[in-house]
């Protein structure tokens, strides 16, 4: 008989051991995940195919494709989503929630010194992490608008960017609520890109992520699950969120995986 492998989501409070499990209902689970229509991916794939500066609208977004993960978007050489280790899919999450920036600044670039103010950043858990950056994007005067093709959106900058894949080892994923990780300090560029130095690092991007639940900044793991489509470059991906309903710095969903035991 094949050994088979079970899932457990346990609920810990440090110092105190293991307290619950899946079936306790001190943890919530979360869907933070945008469909999207087949036609849809079909139309970006065919806008990739023809349209002749369609890198740029790789550094800008696209809202149609729903939530999507990739290393480069582009690139023969790129490396696809379908090479993830099994092992960087099943990630501590930590949220950086900047909708109150955003709300006066929608196309806010955020920095390295703006990231460095949570101490999540730099003292999350140093196991397997996706961080995810909030802006708020269903705030947005522009979200729920369909467009192939959009640039006007907050993200990330450069600085920021070199810093999490040269200093946090330990990231494995960076997501965005919006539908791309690109600011525009650097979506107008070719090499010197957001997606070009975290896929070149090995940290996978996940964007049009739906973030407009409350979710605590730091104790929840995150299990992403991306279309095993081996030739694509920006793939249709699902990200569930487990979180201790007990929002306490001190609290956190441990997942392990347990072999059964033969019957006896």
């Amino acid at each position: 008989m094949n050994t088979k492998m079970l899932l457990l989501i346990f609920l810990r409070i440090l110092g105190e051991g293991v307290i619950g499990h899946i079936m306790n209902p001190s943890v919530d689970i979360f869907d933070l995940s945008h469909p999207v229509l087949w036609k849809d991916m079909q139309n970006i794939y065919e806008e990739i195919a023809t349209h002749k500066q369609w890198q740029v609208c790789f550094n800008c977004g696209f809202p149609e494709m729903g939530t999507a993960i990739h290393y480069q978007y582009y690139g023969w050489n790129a490396v696809k989503p379908a090479a993830i280790p099994i092992q960087n899919l099943l990630t501590r999450l930590v949220v950086i929630d900047l909708s109150s920036i955003t709300k006066s600044d929608p196309n806010h670039v955020l920095t390295l010194d703006d990231a460095r103010r949570w101490l999540a950043v730099e003292q999350g858990p140093f196991q397997p992490t996706l961080i995810l950056f909030k802006f708020g994007w269903a705030d947005h005067p522009s979200y729920g608008l369909n467009y192939k093709c959009f640039c006007q959106m907050p993200g990330i900058g450069f600085d920021l960017a070199a810093w999490i894949a040269v200093n946090l080892s330990h990231v494995v994923g960076v997501a965005t609520d919006a539908p791309s990780l690109e600011s525009e300090e650097t979506r107008n560029g070719t090499a010197k890109t957001v997606s070009v130095l975290l896929g070149k690092s090995g940290v996978y991007m996940i964007e049009n992520v739906d973030a407009r639940r409350k979710l605590p900044e730091k104790g929840c793991m995150a299990l992403v699950s991306p279309l095993k489509l081996l030739d694509g470059n920006f793939v249709p991906t699902r990200l569930t969120a487990f979180c201790p309903r007990r929002h306490h710095d001190k609290v956190e969903i441990i997942m392990a995986p347990r072999i059964n035991l033969p019957p006896q």
